[in-house]
């Protein structure tokens, strides 16, 4: 009888520390400064951005936004979108877009070591350009600012020696026929300015590739990387 206890008791230990490592495998926690890719399904734009800027993984990232966790404990991600540059609360951002079954479309990046003494000066840097309009036309260097442009901006005004992420010419054509997009014609057409096809800029999807940054979770598979 002691023996058969001694068997039960070892099983329901080992299958509790089974269970155990499992919960602490599938915990994930956000940090200052990473970044986070989002796969936004809401308006044409949004599918027009990732047709040209096409992403290798199972998601094309539209957008981007970087964390930010004040003294308090608040988690709240800097971004520019419609209304500008501004905070959104964690909640908010990660349920703007999610799949069928309800999780957010959205991994997450982080800066490798060697960058990530700069993630500090870089959000000190961006309480400038809070309230800053959002950048409709997508050029680099004008006082408004798109998403992935914000952040480019945030670790390029540290004037550091390292960079961070690199400038590539931009393309408003879609890759299997050559031409422009019908949308980006008439999207530019009704702004008045010509498509600034071939001008420096950079994407999220893009970003997302950067040797400088490991993506480390999604959170639409709750998988680590």
């Amino acid at each position: 009888m002691f023996l058969l206890r001694l068997l039960i008791g070892l099983v329901f230990i080992a299958q509790f520390s089974a269970c155990h490592n499992l919960q602490k495998k599938s915990r994930f926690a956000l940090e200052k400064g990473d970044l986070l890719f989002q796969d936004l399904d809401a308006d044409s734009i949004s599918d027009a951005i990732e047709t040209v800027t096409g992403g290798e993984g199972k998601i094309s990232f539209s957008h981007v936004g970087i964390v930010d966790i004040k003294e308090n404990g608040d988690t709240l991600v800097l971004e520019a979108i419609s209304k500008g540059v501004c905070y959104t609360k964690l909640d908010s951002f990660l349920s703007r877009s999610v799949n069928r079954n309800g999780k957010p479309k959205v991994e997450v990046g982080r800066l490798k070591l060697e960058f990530k003494a700069l993630i500090d000066s870089a959000l000190l840097e961006s309480k400038e350009l809070i309230g800053k309009a959002y950048d409709e036309v997508y050029i680099i260097g004008d006082s408004n600012y798109y998403c992935s442009e914000l952040i480019y901006e945030m670790f390029a005004s540290n004037k550091d020696s390292i960079e961070v992420f690199k400038l590539n010419p931009m393309t408003f054509k879609d890759a299997q026929t050559g031409e422009y997009m019908p949308f980006w014609l008439a999207y530019y057409k009704k702004l008045g300015v010509e498509i600034p096809e071939g001008k420096p800029g950079l994407n999220p999807n893009g970003m997302s590739q950067s040797p400088n940054i490991k993506m480390v979770y999604s959170y639409h598979t709750e998988n680590k990387y």
